[in-house]
């Protein structure tokens, strides 16, 4: 329950207004070789898609566009980590509560089990959206804070 409670605090420090629409970009460059045209961009982005009085639902993924010509991308075996965090406003904690599609995550699995989770799956889980935040944070080039209908289709921070 500490690393919900952490996650909390560090999404606000990340996306400060929970507000309906509201959307925050982090990009993160990678030289891949010597040229400059081989870089990639990564985006990681936070986005507000429900938003109550005690409770907000955000929206985290991850992308990679990669910005090589005539580069074969490497990466089209990954699947890019997406999830839905409901954030609990006043017991002040942040859940995963859908993680690559997959919804209503126990906190206990029995092994053996037919989906092949983790006995502790759900934990697991909230550990690497503490671990990708604070790499956000210390990684990360953010955007400016905006709402979600005002950004164009593809923008970079």
């Amino acid at each position: 329950m500490a690393v919900c409670d952490a996650n909390f605090i560090r999404i606000l420090q990340l996306l400060p207004s929970l507000k309906y629409g509201v959307r925050r970009e982090i990009s993160f460059s990678n030289a891949l070789g010597s040229g400059a045209q081989e870089l990639d961009l990564s985006i990681t982005s936070l986005e507000v898609i429900e938003s109550f009085k005690y409770t907000s639902t955000l929206k985290i993924s991850h992308s990679v566009n990669s910005r090589a010509n005539n580069k074969v991308n490497k990466l089209s075996h990954y699947q890019a980590p997406e999830m839905l965090v409901r954030m609990y406003h006043d017991a002040k904690t942040a859940e995963v509560i859908s993680f690559q599609q997959a919804r209503f995550i126990k906190a206990r699995y029995p092994l053996p089990n037919p989906e092949m989770y983790q006995a502790d799956e759900k934990e697991q889980i909230n550990f690497f959206l503490s671990e990708w935040l604070t790499f956000c944070r210390k990684e990360g080039l953010c955007s400016g804070t905006t709402l979600a209908e005002n950004l164009p289709a593809k923008t970079a921070a």
